[in-house]
This record gives C-alpha cells, structure tokens and sequence, in this order.
C-alpha cells in the first residue's frame, strides 16, 4: 500500500514495522509515552522497536537513521533538539516512511505533530482557580512560574491561564518569574514572589517540578494550601500527585503520555494508508491531545487509571 504525503510517497512494507526514537527512558513521561507507543502497535498487530536516545542529539540522529536502515514503516520522534529534525526527516521521507513528532517541539517538514493541549490546560488550571476564589472578596493576587525563555509549550500554558483570568475582575497577576523548569528554580521564584507580595493567593507553576519547588517556598514563608492559599503545577507527575493526595498542592494539569503514544501510532498508521490523520490545526499538521484537572477530589481515580495502562 502506498500513500501521498505532499511530496512524499509513503510505503507499508513487510513485515509492517514502526520505529520510536524516544528521547530519555529514564524519564517517567517517556516511559509512559513508549508504553502507550507499543499499546497502539500491539492493537494494531504490528511490531515496534523502540530506540532510547538518552537524552542525546547525537545519538538521536544516529538512532533515528539506525531505525530507518532497519525497515521501518514510519518513525515516531520526540525530538531532543527540533533543530536536529530536518535532516532525519528528509532522510525518512527518502525511504518512502512518515514522521510524527511525538511532543516537544518541531522543524522541518514533518507529516503530523502530537502534543498535549497546553492552551487548554492554562485555561483548564485558571478555571479552577476561579471556581474556588471568584465568589470571595478580592481582587486576589496571583504569581504565574514560567517555563525557561523560548519554551513555547510553556508560553501557551502561560497564556491559556492569563487569558482566562483576564475574564475575571477579581484577580490581579502581581508577578510571572521564570523557574528554569526546575525544583529548585520554582522555589526561588516563590520566594520572591512571596516575600515581594505577603497578600499572595495563588502560585501557578507552568510545570510540576516547579510548582514542587513553590511548595517548600510556602511551607518557609508559612502558607499552605490547607489556610487557604492556591497552588497549582501542570504535567501531572507523581511527585505533584503526592503533593495533592497530602493536601500540599491544589492540583496539577495532568497530560497523557501513554494515550498521546497510542494516537501516534495511529496517525502513522492513517499516514500510511493514504487516510486523513484527524489535524486539529491542518495548516501545522497538529493533533492536540487532551489534558485534565487533577484535585484532591479526582487524583485517587486519576492515579487507578494511569497504573491500569501499565505507567
């Protein structure tokens, strides 16, 4: 079977083959991401070899070329630089296979993008924000922890929260300082933030590991979210659930690594076959996965779920 991709003519070969150049195992995420990966291989009853890049631009290249020289059909790729994508792209594309850029970021002309719906979840932890404070007296003073400069997955869960809150009369973003994406990052800017506004109601961190660091931030200055006070992280991660199940954190904007990596497998396979893939944006070839808001009310059914896929 063979497919027109613009310019490229894309080809099932067999044995029908998948290739996943990951960008770190060691990583939660992208483990959960290569479970989902080989969950949507196995349903479609083809086979899958995953190559772990270990967080390596280098070894990505020579990776992803590997996969290719060894028969692959298509090439799923979450890029540890986007800059390095072109070159195995178009290397792909010689071979006849489709790439989907599995998250993080995109160059060249790849055949489809998957990422979470990173405005949405701005949006999603902003509403959350105002059903728990709108209904009181304020205005309410909020910081916003930013993803490190040039990040545009944290620009637009940034802008999602901003936009939204900008509906509200009733709060008032006193203060946005970059966290570096990390723990300890995340609590420096709390602590500015904190020490610079005492009348703070509200930290939104646009990652976990930043709002974790926000968390120690609160505890030195003497808030919590018991008192009174909003805290929440986006990602999802284990470290932000603990935080919540102990009522340390308010919430977090959790995404879906593993269904993000069945739906690749299936936007390769719909490339494959000549089949049109679902773009939520056409113009950029962009499927936006969904994301949810994990509390305190939905992280236990949240965490039985994600363990029942195997993450």
């Amino acid at each position: 079977m063979a497919a027109d991709g613009g310019e490229t003519t894309f080809e099932a070969k067999d044995p029908l083959k998948i290739g996943y150049s990951v960008y770190d195992l060691q990583n939660p995420y992208w483990q959960s991401y290569a479970a989902g990966v080989r969950a949507g291989a196995e349903e479609a009853g083809i086979e899958v070899v995953i190559a772990d890049q270990k967080s390596s631009q280098q070894e990505q290249v020579s990776g992803s070329l590997d996969l290719i020289n060894q028969g692959i059909s298509a090439l799923i790729i979450t890029p540890v630089q986007p800059s390095a994508l072109p070159s195995t792209i178009d290397a792909a594309h010689g071979e006849k296979i489709p790439v989907v850029v599995a998250d993080i970021g995109t160059e060249g002309d790849y055949d489809g993008y998957i990422l979470s719906n990173n405005y949405e979840g701005g949006r999603l932890a902003a509403e959350h924000v105002v059903e728990k404070l709108g209904g009181t007296p304020g205005p309410h003073q909020v910081g916003v922890i930013e993803l490190h400069a040039g990040s545009v997955v944290g620009e637009e869960r940034v802008s999602g929260f901003v936009d939204r809150l900008g509906e509200e009369e009733n709060f008032e973003i006193v203060s946005s300082l970059d966290g570096n994406d990390t723990v300890d990052g995340g609590f420096t800017a709390a602590q500015d933030m904190l020490s610079a506004n005492p009348e703070l109601d509200v930290i939104y961190a646009a990652n976990d590991d930043s709002a974790v660091g926000a968390s120690r931030a609160m505890e030195t200055a003497g808030v919590s979210v018991a008192n009174g006070f909003t805290l929440i992280g986006f990602d999802g991660s284990d470290p932000a659930l603990d935080l919540i199940e102990q009522g340390v954190m308010s919430g977090t904007v959790a995404q879906d690594p593993f269904g993000q990596g069945q739906k690749a497998v299936e936007t390769a396979l719909a490339l494959l076959n000549g089949e049109d893939p679902g773009y939520s944006d056409e113009a950029t070839k962009t499927i936006y996965f969904p994301v949810e808001m994990v509390t305190a009310e939905n992280v236990a059914e949240f965490r039985a779920s994600r363990e029942s896929q195997g993450s």
